[in-house]
Parts: C-alpha cells; structure tokens; sequence
C-alpha cells in the first residue's frame, strides 16, 4: 500500500526529529570525553619554544642526510579488522544512540566499508576489487533511522571524489576534509560515535593551538578512508603522505598486524574478514617484503587462539614461531588492551550491558575455556611460554603500553597496559647468572604522553617506561609522535623533558638516548598532518640540546633493536 502524501511527511519529520535526538544524546554522551589539564609553560619551556621557531627541518643538512625508520607503522585495510564483530561488541559504547545499531545494521555497515577496500593479486589468490553494496541492501540501510546515519557519511564521501581514480591520495583526502562541513549535526555525531566504538576517543580532542574544531572528525575520516585502500598500496601511501619531511632516502618502516578475530569472535570468511594464518600473513608479508618495499613485519600474537573455535593449546605460539621462522616476520606484536597482561592478569567480569548480548558472548569466547574470571594463571602461563621462547631466539617483541585505542571493552587498555606487568615479568625472569633479563622489547607510546608533553593524569606510566629502558639492555620504547609536536608549549615541553632524561640517565647502565625510537602509528586518527608532525618531530631533534642525539633517534636506535638495517 503505497503512504499517502500526509504520511509521507508524518515519516520524514520523524526522521528529522530522531536524527536531532539521537544527535543530541551522543552529544551529551560524547561530551564526557576526558579533558586534560596541562603543566604550564615555564620561562626555560618558553625559551625552547622560541628557539625551536628558528629551526627548520627542511633547510637541515642533518635531516635531509639521515634516515628515518618508523618503527610503529600499520598497513592492514578494512578486510584485516573484524568491524562486524567491533560495532556488535561496542553498541553499548555511546548509550542509548548505538543501541539503535541492530545486529543486520552492524552487518551491512561492516559490508559497506569492508567492500570499498580493495585487495590486489597475490601468487595464489586472484584479489578483490573495490565495489559497493548492492543496491537492495543500500536502499534498506538507508531507511534505518539509527544505521542510515552512517551509511549517508559514505555516500557523501563519494559524492565528494573521495575514491576518485583520478585524483591522487592527498587530493582524495582534501576531498574527504571538503565534506566535513556539509556533514549534519547527527552524522558528525556519528562519526564521534564510531571513534568511541574503536576505543580512540581521545583522539577527537582538539589540542593546543590546532584552531580547526572538526580535526577529530577529519581525523578520523582519514582512518576510515585509509582502511578503504589497496592493501598492496599502503606502503607508498604512508610514503606519499609524509613526503613533505626530509630523509635520506624513503622512510623505513616496521608494520605491525593486529590478530583481532578471535578478541571479538568474529569467523573469517575470505572476503569482509580474511582469515589471519592462511591470508592476512601473506599478503602482509607479500607486500612488506618487496625487494624495493624498505619495510619488514611483526606477527601478531593473540593468546586466545588456543582454545577459539577449535584451538589447541600451543596454537597461539606455533603461529608466531612459523611466521618468525617460515615466513620473513621480524618480530612479534603485543596487544594487551584486547584483554591480557605480560603478567598477574586478572580477567574482568563479564559484561552484561542492555539491549545487546554481543559484548558476553565475545567475553565467553575469550575467556569461556579458561574457567572465565579463575582463567588469570592460564594467560600467564601462555604469555611466559611466547616470551621465553622470543628471549631464547632474541625474537624483538613490540607491545602497546597506552590506555587507550581499540580496547576490546572499554577500560581494558587501562587494566593491562600499564608497564608495571612488564616491570614485573622483567624481574621475574633474570638471566641464569643473576643478570637483568635480556627480554627485546619495545614499549609503544611510552606509557602514553601524559609524561612526556605535560599533559593527563597517566605520567607514572612514562616514567616507569623510562627507567626499565635504562635498567634493561633490551628494553627500548617509542613516544608517539602526534598533533602534540605541533602545539608550541607541548613541544618546547617535550624537548625539555627529553634533554633533561638525557642528561640524567648517563649514570644509569643504559643510557636513555640509546633506547628511544622514532615511530607514528599510522594511520590512527591524529589531527595533525602526517608530513607536519614528522617535520615538527625533526624540529624537535634539532634543538641544541638534543640535537646530539638525532641520529639515534631516527634510525640507529630502531637497528639496535630490530638487530637489522631495513
């Protein structure tokens, strides 16, 4: 039966009035997104600041005559994530609004995104090429009122030239930026909403002196639009975005995968979600591993894939091993915000959010086998078995120690990344003659920044990080360079902090200029260009005061930990 014209009107201002609700609960929902107080400038911080104005990255002899590796880099796409089984597991992360999401909805918005990514020929497997819903899908989807909203930020992008072949990835992007401000007052809240799904709320904050209120918004397009690329084309891509910073030479980088099927229980069917052992790895390996490629890879580690879906105790470790010993990975990725520690874990209490029984049954199929909230010894037992055998092989071992970005519930970063369980392990395992362990091991983000720009309520974790670099021979970390660096109170602070580290840890058994490494973390959301944070970054490094230690920080840290030149 065909609505009448009155009715028709009756369903659009409905429409209308939910889209403005909705808006109006993220808003309030989102709006209590931490909001850090920051150390404030000293006269010694301030007279950084103006000194590191007269310096230039690009006229540097220095910076254009030393390589740069990037030691945390990421070149999976869309078809590498578990997006389902993300947007099911976090309908509960920006109540009431995505309780809305239903299971069909989140299935559709996982396809739609998933579809855009393109997946280039490999030897063995014919690629898949970048296409959209079907048209009877993307007509139902769009009637949804909670889903629609989402789903109408795609086709605006497309509308906008944002996968126009005929525009390079910068002039894609720029598009992308164009769209931002036809974006309605619901889909930005949306966009906030699905940055808080992912954990990567923080990264929505406008910072310092960015004076741009939509950066979080653009920067988190920017992630979304990056996991729609090629995967055979992403280590050009990061090139081609940071082209604009010098080095000699393309930049190095260590790509690091994510094994997150199992995290949030959702199987892999080749096509949206490629299976990680039989796929992910070698196409991962394929495209990092081109003679031309100046790039490696660390394998992921996932404890639950002993026992998920048919697993066997001792799965977890026999991946990594034939992806270390088989199949060229330089190393292994640590990932306890997925929900474990290096030590003493303690696993949370189920969830039992409302509306939504996706967040227990994932909990159930991490932790189900293992006796549930009593399962803390077995993760430990299975964490000590990988890095033992990784000191044996003197296997570098890459983990994430911030509290934040893709949690497996909210909180978990919080609850096992912190450094002391890696403190703890470290003492526990000394060497057979009573000398400090000789773990390789890279702390990523360094504790998070809060130590190291003067900025949040986390900076005990940093400077935890930096005593176990200067207490163990092995143990390195890297300070996320972010949109902080362009801030000029932020970055005057953080030189500050570094050149007085410096200078204090020369008495300590392993200097700390010595142990800090160069790495980014694209393409997480970060409001700052990738090119101008990389550029304020060797700004930094060229100050007086630490400019001893530029080439140490840009490449031969990263060769001392990888033991290679990449």
């Amino acid at each position: 039966m065909k609505p009448s014209p009155k009715n028709n009107r009756l369903i659009s201002s409905a429409r209308s009035l939910t889209s403005a609700l909705t808006g109006t609960v993220l808003m309030s929902t989102l709006s209590s997104c931490r909001q850090d107080s920051c150390i404030a400038p000293t006269p010694q911080t301030l007279k950084i600041a103006g000194e590191l104005r007269g310096i230039s990255a690009t006229n540097s002899s220095l910076a254009r005559s030393t390589p740069v590796v990037d030691v945390h880099v990421h070149t999976f796409n869309a078809r590498y994530l578990p997006l389902r089984g993300i947007i099911l597991g976090k309908r509960d992360a920006a109540a009431p609004w995505t309780w809305l999401i239903s299971d069909y909805c989140a299935k559709i918005i996982a396809e739609d995104i998933a579809s855009r990514a393109a997946l280039s020929p490999i030897p063995g497997s014919p690629g898949i090429k970048r296409t959209n819903l079907h048209p009877q899908q993307a007509a139902g989807i769009r009637k949804s009122l909670a889903c629609g909203v989402f789903t109408s930020i795609l086709d605006k992008a497309v509308a906008h030239g944002a996968w126009n072949p005929q525009l390079n990835p910068g002039e894609q992007l720029q598009r992308v930026d164009a769209m931002v401000p036809t974006l309605t007052f619901a889909e930005k809240q949306a966009v906030k909403a699905t940055a808080r799904m992912m954990g990567m709320e923080d990264h929505l904050q406008r910072r310092g002196e960015n004076p741009d209120v939509d950066s979080g918004i653009k920067a988190t397009l920017h992630f979304l639009w990056v996991l729609t690329q090629d995967d055979a084309r992403l280590v050009d891509l990061y090139r081609q975005l940071h082209a604009g910073a010098p080095s000699a030479g393309k930049i190095r980088i260590v790509s690091h995968m994510m094994d997150l099927a199992p995290v949030y229980d959702q199987t892999p069917d080749s096509k949206e979600l490629l299976d990680f052992r039989n796929q992910q790895i070698q196409r991962t390996r394929t495209f990092t591993q081109l003679r031309t490629s100046g790039a490696t890879y660390f394998v992921a580690y996932n404890p639950y894939r002993d026992y998920w879906q048919g697993g066997r105790p001792g799965d977890a470790l026999k991946l990594v091993k034939d992806a270390i010993t088989k199949h060229g990975a330089a190393g292994v990725k640590v990932y306890p915000p997925s929900g474990y520690r290096a030590s003493g874990n303690q696993i949370e209490k189920k969830p039992t959010p409302l509306f939504t029984r996706h967040p227990a049954n994932q909990w159930t199929a991490r932790y189900g086998h293992i006796g549930g909230t009593t399962g803390g010894a077995a993760l430990d037992k299975e964490l000590e078995e990988l890095l033992l055998w990784c000191i044996s092989r003197d296997v570098p071992v890459f983990t994430h120690s911030g509290y934040g970005e893709f949690e497996a519930r909210k909180g978990y970063g919080v609850a096992n990344a912190n450094p002391l369980y890696w403190k703890q392990f470290l003492e526990s395992h000394p060497e057979p003659d009573g000398s400090p362990c000789r773990l390789r091991l890279c702390l990523a983000h360094a504790g998070g920044g809060d130590y190291w720009f003067g900025c949040g309520k986390h900076s005990d974790w940093g400077r935890m990080v930096y005593e176990l670099c200067c207490q163990y021979p092995n143990v390195y970390c890297e300070v996320t360079s972010g949109e902080e660096l362009l801030d000029a109170n932020r970055r005057a602070y953080f030189v500050n902090q570094l050149a007085t580290l410096f200078t204090q840890s020369e008495k300590t058994p392993h200097p700390f200029g010595k142990k800090l490494l160069y790495g980014s973390d694209w393409p997480l959301p970060d409001p700052g260009a990738p090119a101008a944070v990389l550029k304020a970054t060797q700004e930094a490094f060229l100050h007086d005061s630490l400019r001893i230690h530029y080439a140490d920080y840009f490449h031969l840290n990263a060769e001392r930990y990888l033991r290679r030149k990449l």
